[in-house]
């Protein structure tokens, strides 16, 4: 038996670097963190993480096995690790299918390593042999709409070497047709995207995401006997996160106009819960009208896995940071070297401590580029109007840092200098908020709390609220 009184549930999140673990009290007055845990992740065998973060958490040794384990908790989990869900995206306008294809894909916790938009020629169907995604998110046309794009790239795909499953959400018009020339290919038809111009449908295709994750990409990442032992399904933990950021302001309506921004080892992702458009005379919208609560994932930033590729991605923001701090490129570029090698190197000292800190500003200024829309102005016959395009986030009220670091920074800094920096971007006018205060995961709770969110929705909405810490707008720590 536990050692708990209370009915016992464990969460934990297999992570490209680390695998974390929380152990909660399950009571009549909602959920009490008990403790927590971290463990390097095993990437040649995902389940020895597991077991190792299990067994601690219930203080056990490690010669327990997961057998004798199994019936000591309720368990719930997710992974992100090798990679996590990798898919490409194929839409017909960039605009429109495209853009929808890859909020679908995101906002089932999916990673798009790479998106495509009218006919694929042939070395865009080399590139995506050589990516080897694990899903093909196929869409375009409205239904009864355009159908020579989509059935071009049906003879394409099949004519390929590629072996993932293809989720076919475009026009329903040639779906039949899609699938007959795909005789080779296990297609999987859902809804369309957009079955009419301006109406967004994408809740289908994230769902047929979802199943294909649960039933093949569990073996392939070796989570099977973790699934067949506990009888727990897996989410992609930024699955976990974006339920959470979704589900919280249902029971808590003063965290509406939500953000928060999650750095890992291998990527950042940012998420909003808030109205993307805000209708007025002057305001014209190109484009998709986006979802109240999206997500976005950068696989090129990251503080670890991906420091190289950050590095290079921000080397404008970096240089102009380094000067400002008065610090050496090529010392920062040293640091990146080391920590790329090792991915669980730790800074030392106060400079190398600086390099981190400005590696997850550049994660941060990077993926708000991406997430948050802008205004252009043009002249028009009527006057002057503003074009947006993408997410507005003027009134977005929190902030929630989490992952490794921000978890850990107790300052406001790291969040408020890179998003400060952003309104002078350009000529575009980017639509940041306006009056947010920052906070962090202090227990680096979110993605262990979103796997409990379809069972335990206003316990683990309860307990996030409980422990993030607001901190001060100057970058100094809160009393």
């Amino acid at each position: 038996m536990s050692r708990y009184p209370m009915k016992t549930v464990v969460s934990i999140d297999i992570g490209s670097t680390w695998t974390k673990g929380a152990v909660f009290g399950l009571t009549a007055s909602g959920l009490e963190l008990l403790a927590r845990v971290s463990v390097p992740t095993t990437q040649s065998n995902l389940v020895v993480g597991f077991h190792e973060t299990l067994a601690r958490l219930l203080h056990q040794d490690s010669h327990t096995s997961l057998e004798e384990l199994k019936d000591r908790a309720e368990v719930f989990f997710s992974s992100s690790a090798k990679g996590g869900l990798r898919i490409a995206a194929i839409g017909l306008v960039p605009d429109l299918t495209l853009q929808l294809a890859k909020l679908a894909a995101m906002s089932a916790g999916g990673k798009v390593i790479k998106s495509f938009s009218f006919s694929l020629t042939s070395s865009d169907v080399k590139e995506l042999e050589k990516l080897s995604p694990d899903i093909i998110l196929f869409s375009g046309g409205t239904d009864g709409g355009n159908s020579k794009y989509v059935l071009e790239n049906a003879h394409k795909l099949e004519s390929s070497r590629l072996s993932c499953p293809v989720v076919y959400a475009g026009n329903r018009a040639v779906a039949e047709e899609v699938v007959n020339i795909m005789k080779n290919r296990e297609v999987i038809v859902t809804e369309n995207l957009m079955p009419e111009i301006g109406q967004v449908n994408i809740e289908p295709a994230r769902e047929k995401i979802r199943e294909i994750f649960l039933k093949r990409i569990v073996v392939g990442r070796g989570l099977a006997e973790i699934v067949e032992l506990f009888g727990a399904q897996p989410k992609p933990t930024p699955l976990a996160v974006f339920e959470l950021i979704s589900v919280i302001p249902e029971f808590y309506p003063e965290w509406s106009d939500l953000a928060a921004i999650d750095i890992g080892g291998a990527t950042t992702d940012f998420y909003s819960n808030t109205e993307s458009y805000l209708e007025t005379d002057t305001v014209v919208l190109k484009g998709i009208r986006e979802p109240k609560v999206k997500r976005t994932v950068e696989g090129d930033l990251g503080l670890r896995v991906s420091a190289r590729s950050l590095f290079e991605t921000g080397q404008d923001y970096l240089q102009d940071r380094l000067r400002e701090e008065g610090l050496e490129f090529k010392d920062m570029e040293e640091f990146v070297g080391r920590i790329s090698d090792k991915i669980d190197y730790l800074p030392v000292g106060d400079k190398e401590k600086k390099f981190d800190q400005l590696l997850a500003e550049a994660c941060i200024y990077y993926a708000a580029l991406r997430h948050i829309g802008g205004w252009k102005e043009v002249y028009t016959p009527q006057g002057k109007v503003y074009m947006q395009t993408g997410k507005d986030l003027r009134r977005v009220k929190a902030i929630i840092g989490s992952g490794g670091f921000l978890s850990e920074e107790r300052t406001a800094a790291v969040m408020d200098i890179p998003l400060r920096k952003l309104r002078n971007y350009g000529e575009e006018i980017k639509l940041l908020p306006e009056k947010a205060d920052f906070y962090r995961d202090r227990y680096y709770l979110f993605s262990l709390l979103g796997n409990l969110i379809e069972k335990y929705p206003r316990e683990a909405s309860t307990l996030a609220v409980a422990s993030v810490e607001k901190l001060n707008q100057k970058g100094e720590q809160n009393d």
